[in-house]
């Protein structure tokens, strides 16, 4: 299962400031919420905050943001970063923390494929929405997992010896526990949203050279991608990948291509 104490500051550090793919992506996911000034928007899975400061402007003038986050070292980059926003420790399972009905709009960007108890996180995000208010997600379609450039390399990779026999894939929660479109519209339906758009689109980004594309890789799964397979074997897989992804780079580096689903549901 992944785990959520292998984050550092380092890595915080280091996805806030290689993540401008998933910044681009929590904008277009937002721009679909039809956010106006002086909305209330809850922002879950909100990282480091930039995100969250970009919806700021969007509500200003006399709106609302309010950021959680599981992960200690990034709330703590987001607070340190973000005046006028109020960002809290705490998961998509349980907003016990916040009133019925008290959100207008809420986001969960790049974010749910880690949630561990889905249902149970679209039933909370059901009950803090006020009537009419929007849910907006994206996450990565299982069906399309194989597709990607992650798998193409990484697969044979993890295939051959010695990592065959000692890596342990299930502390990915994309590879493990990952949804197909039909499963998470099923869900959406199960608590009582209305799904209003589904989109599922192809997503393309260039990293500079294979160790950058790790060492985002790395942060952006706080700490959990090189631990699916022994301490002891970490520095030779992350040589390895590196070595893989440099065989793909071309004049513009590294392309990385996946497959992602925005889906935009309203408490009716």
């Amino acid at each position: 299962m992944t785990s959520l104490s292998h984050d550092t500051s380092h890595l915080a550090e280091t996805y806030d400031r290689l993540s401008d793919s998933q910044f681009e992506g929590g904008k277009r996911l937002v721009e679909r919420l039809g956010l106006k000034a002086g909305d209330r928007v809850l922002d879950v899975g909100c990282g480091t905050g930039r995100l969250a400061r970009w919806i700021a402007e969007r509500v200003a003038p006399g709106g609302v943001v309010v950021g959680i986050d599981p992960l200690v070292e990034r709330v703590t980059i987001a607070r340190a970063r973000s005046a006028g926003i109020s960002f809290e420790v705490g998961q998509a399972e349980d907003l016990s923390a916040f009133a019925s009905e008290s959100f207008d709009a809420m986001c969960m960007s790049a974010v749910f494929h880690w949630v561990n108890d889905k249902p149970k996180a679209l039933n909370e995000a059901r009950r803090v929405l006020r009537a009419g208010g929007r849910l907006g997600v994206t996450t990565l379609p299982r069906e399309l997992l194989g597709a990607s450039t992650m798998a193409a390399v990484c697969g044979p990779i993890f295939g051959q010896s010695p990592y065959a026999e000692r890596a342990d894939l299930s502390a990915l929660a994309i590879a493990s526990r990952g949804h197909t479109t039909t499963e998470l519209v099923t869900m959406l339906m199960g608590a009582d949203l209305e799904l209003v758009e589904l989109q599922v689109v192809q997503r393309n980004r260039v990293h500079p050279s294979g160790e950058d594309l790790l060492d985002f890789v790395e942060s952006s799964t706080f700490g959990n991608f090189l631990r699916v397979v022994p301490e002891d074997l970490r520095p030779a897989l992350r040589r390895d990948l590196v070595a893989a992804f440099e065989a793909r780079k071309g004049p513009e580096g590294i392309p990385v291509r996946d497959y992602g689903m925005l889906l935009v549901a309203t408490r009716g």
